[in-house]
């Protein structure tokens, strides 16, 4: 089952998810950037399966596909990755890490260009897709 909010049209697993209601144009997060993070961000959803929702918020693009799996934070120089799995990222690459609940975790790590969208980035990134669509599917 999933909830569509009549306010922003953002689709959640249930009905009055908290959530964001400041939506933007993807877009205006690269706005006088360097050209090398629109690129990084294209070759990064590029990647990932057609089902996955790119939702631009006013401060972080959300990446879901049934439930949020990552989260991209546009930055001067730097895109940050946010991977959401069932424990922290055992990689030198992981800038922070937040332990959101119980079991789920996002590790942080740094974008600066598309050299970075490399294929360990993508196996994480493909995992915690998998995680977040197989914990919608059991939770219905």
């Amino acid at each position: 089952m999933s909830w569509t909010c009549p306010r922003c049209a953002r689709t959640f697993a249930r009905e009055d998810q908290f959530h964001s209601h400041d939506t933007v144009d993807v877009d205006g997060h690269f706005a006088g950037r360097p050209e090398r993070l629109q690129v990084s961000f294209d070759k990064l959803i590029g990647s990932l399966p057609s089902d996955v929702q790119v939702e631009a918020l006013r401060t972080v693009i959300v990446l879901s596909a049934r439930r949020t799996f990552s989260f991209i934070t546009v930055q001067a120089q730097r895109l940050l990755v946010g991977v959401f799995l069932e424990q922290p990222l055992d990689s030198s690459r992981v800038v922070k890490v937040d332990h959101v609940s119980a079991r789920k975790v996002g590790s942080v790590v740094e974008v600066r260009g598309p050299g970075d969208v490399d294929d360990e980035l993508q196996r994480w990134l493909r995992h915690a897709y998998e995680l977040g669509t197989k914990a919608a599917r059991t939770s219905r």
